[in-house]
Parts: C-alpha cells; sequence; structure tokens
C-alpha cells in the first residue's frame, strides 16, 4: 500500500481513539455553593448601620436565608432575643420565621427543647424590654414614689330638654363645629379641650421603640450610650434612684434638656399643653405650666449593650 494511504489510515484511527476517550471521561463537577458564614457581629452591625427601614430588612432577610443554616442553636437564640432591638421598625414577622424556622431545625433532635420554645417560652417581648439568649430575666418595672395627679375629664354637655335644633333654648353648635362637637358646658360657644394625657399612660409601645432605635443608632463607640452605664448585662442610668417622681413637678433646680430634632420628629408632637424633655438618662413627658411629669422612658429606651 502507498505510503500516503497509510499515513491517513493512522490519522484516522487515531482520530477515533481520541474521541472514545472524550466520550468516556466524567464531566468535571460544578463548583458548590459558597457555604454560609454565621457572625451575630456581623448581622447586628448590618442591622443598627442600615437607617433605612425596607432596605433593613431587606438586608436582614438575605442574610438569613444565605446564613442561618450555619447558626448554632446558641447564635440563633441570641438573635432572635435581639431581633426587636437591632431591627427596630424593620422588625417583621416574616423575619421571626426566619430565625424561629431555622431553630426548629437545630432541635428536630430534641423534642423536649422543640416543645420548651414553641409552648412554655416567653411571648414577644414588651418594647421596653429585650432578653438576652435566655440568659437574663426580664427586668421588673422601674419603682418611682409619689402620688399621681389626678386627671377628670370633663362632663359631657347638657341639652335642654325638648329642644330641637336652631329652636330657642337648644344647645348652638360651636364655631365652626358641626352639631354634634363637644362643648363647654359652662359656656357652649367654646369648644371642650382635649382630654389630658393619663398619668403613667402615654408612651406606647411605638414610642419606647423610636426612643431605644435613635439611641442605638446614635450611641457612639461604647457598649452603651453616653448617659447609661453596663450593669448586670443591661445598659441603666449610674444611680438606681430617680430625682423625679410620676405625677409629681419637678424640683426648682432640675433643668432637663430638648430632645434631639431628629427624636422629636419621630415621637411627633406632645399632647397639647406638654413637652418632652430628657433628664439625666429619662425622657419625660411634663406639663409645660406645673412641670408634673406624666410619663417616662427610662435609661434612654433600654438599648441592649454591644457584645
Amino acid at each position: 500500500m502507498p505510503s500516503p494511504f497509510r499515513w491517513l489510515i493512522a490519522a484516522f484511527a487515531l482520530w477515533l481513539a481520541c474521541s472514545a476517550c472524550a466520550q468516556t471521561r466524567p464531566a468535571a463537577p460544578r463548583p458548590a455553593p459558597p457555604a454560609g458564614n454565621c457572625l451575630v457581629s456581623e448581622f447586628r452591625g448590618m442591622a443598627l448601620g442600615t437607617h433605612d427601614v425596607a432596605e433593613r430588612g431587606r438586608q436582614a432577610t438575605e442574610w438569613l436565608r444565605r446564613n442561618a443554616s450555619a447558626c448554632s442553636e446558641d447564635q440563633l437564640r441570641l438573635l432572635n432575643s435581639n431581633r426587636s432591638a437591632w431591627m427596630g421598625t424593620a422588625d417583621t414577622p416574616q423575619l421571626m420565621g426566619l430565625m424561629e424556622g431555622a431553630l426548629e431545625a437545630r432541635l428536630k433532635n430534641q423534642p423536649e427543647k422543640l416543645l420548651q420554645m414553641f409552648a412554655s417560652a416567653p411571648q414577644r417581648a414588651s418594647g421596653s424590654e429585650t432578653m438576652r439568649a435566655g440568659e437574663l430575666a426580664p427586668r421588673p418595672a422601674p419603682v418611682v414614689t409619689g402620688t399621681p395627679a389626678v386627671v377628670t375629664a370633663a362632663p359631657p354637655p347638657v341639652p335642654v330638654p325638648g329642644a330641637a335644633a336652631g329652636q330657642p333654648g337648644a344647645m348652638p353648635p360651636p364655631p365652626g363645629g358641626s352639631p354634634g362637637s363637644p362643648t363647654n358646658p359652662a359656656n357652649p360657644n367654646i369648644p371642650t379641650p382635649p382630654k389630658a394625657p393619663e398619668v403613667g399612660k402615654h408612651f406606647s409601645t411605638a414610642l419606647r421603640g423610636a426612643v431605644r432605635e435613635h439611641f442605638t443608632a446614635n450611641r457612639g463607640n461604647g457598649p452603651c450610650p453616653p448617659g447609661v452605664v453596663l450593669k448586670s448585662g443591661r445598659c441603666e442610668a449610674p444611680l438606681s434612684e430617680r430625682a423625679w417622681k410620676l405625677g409629681q413637678p419637678l424640683q426648682s433646680g432640675q433643668s432637663p434638656k430638648e430632645l434631639p430634632a431628629t427624636l422629636q420628629e419621630k415621637l411627633g408632637p406632645a399632647p397639647a399643653g406638654h413637652r418632652y424633655v430628657q433628664l439625666d438618662a429619662d425622657l419625660l413627658l411634663i406639663n409645660n405650666d406645673t412641670r408634673v411629669v406624666v410619663d417616662a422612658v427610662l435609661d434612654l429606651g433600654q438599648v441592649a449593650p454591644k457584645t
């Protein structure tokens, strides 16, 4: 056989052999997705450093979906117990479900802990309390002495029996108001003033959360914001006894400070005839004329300390 044909036959045989090797070679494995890395400090820094509420919630959700499976039981409990303090108004039932779902997966082979988690665990902490990984008992309410001022509402107007609207003897509506608007019994032409806030019942959970969120975001570099110190794992006022009393006027020598503009904006306008002030580590609602303390938020909202 001529030599050129032998060269072609050898080349064809070599091509067939290489094709067979390529078909039997196993496919390269796909790269594994990056493993989660659970750092509680990373989650806390992200939550406290993101001021936009919607963005804070979105980042927290993505972080949990990416890293919750790598968290230990203790880390998940720590995240869940500080969720409200770190997330503020971005805290949602969805975030709670993600954290508790990851913790439930960790406890699936521990029925006693799982039962305790859903049957006997405490309910959502109030706006003035934050538990830390189940190690600290809820803080008892502070004791403030003094007899609360008695606030009475004006009695409703009494119309003249048998007198229809527009007839002699009928109670005329207040200027600019409707016939059903409340009026002052002493003078029907003067509207009844709004009801004064009740002692110890003004600051709602939302308002207390706004105070805590403000001082969390402006806490500085220490474990607690300026004005409170770390005591027994909590940020508390240096003095255990307050210089003011609920339901009593401030002393003549006490000079409370006005609130920062950003915090005042979060709280909204105070009730008529009252104002928000800060005295030491407490935020107070006081009467403008009598300086009576109507309600208070203690220890700058009880911000959770840095760990």
